[in-house]
């Protein structure tokens, strides 16, 4: 990761009451290229860019995006936001895990998976991001880092074409 990136999102982690600020901030990013675009334009005037930060974003990341703005950084926002996510929940001691899946789930079933990574890696805490796949057929595909375990449909019919064809 770069290191201006982990540096800005090291920042980010001192900052008090951003529970549901970097989230809010990340999904105005996502929804809106243009908005990085527009604060990383230096034809507009540095006044203009905050105050449409002001506007948009919560108050409790204001000084932040100001100074990420002033220091030509705002390109690198959703991989600095992304990257504090990744620190909070080392710091909280939290997992992620994203698992795909084609019907929607049962709180038992998620409450399963949970469990399930909390003992593949030790943690105490799950950060479960949920991600509808209908390409799966059935079944899951669960990502934890860079391990992968597909009990998916697809995967199984795939595997049994494999086999047949080369007998």
């Amino acid at each position: 990761m770069n290191r201006i990136v982990l540096s800005y999102a090291a920042v980010l982690l001192t900052l008090p009451d951003l529970t549901d600020a970097v989230p809010k901030a990340k999904r105005a990013f996502t929804a809106c290229p243009a908005l990085a675009d527009a604060l990383s334009n230096p034809t507009i005037p540095e006044a203009e860019k905050f105050a449409v930060i002001e506007r948009v974003f919560p108050r409790p990341l204001w000084s932040f995006l100001k100074t990420v703005c002033r220091n030509q950084q705002i390109g690198s926002i959703l991989d600095i936001f992304d990257e504090y996510e990744v620190q909070l929940r080392q710091c909280r001691a939290c997992a992620h895990a994203v698992l795909e899946y084609v019907t929607p789930l049962t709180q038992e079933q998620v409450s399963a998976m949970k469990a399930m990574v909390c003992t593949k890696t030790g943690k105490s805490e799950v950060e479960l991001d949920l991600k509808q796949n209908t390409a799966l057929l059935g079944g899951f595909i669960l990502h934890i880092g860079d391990q992968t375990y597909d009990r998916s449909m697809r995967s199984t019919l795939k595997a049994m074409r494999n086999s047949l064809t080369r007998r």
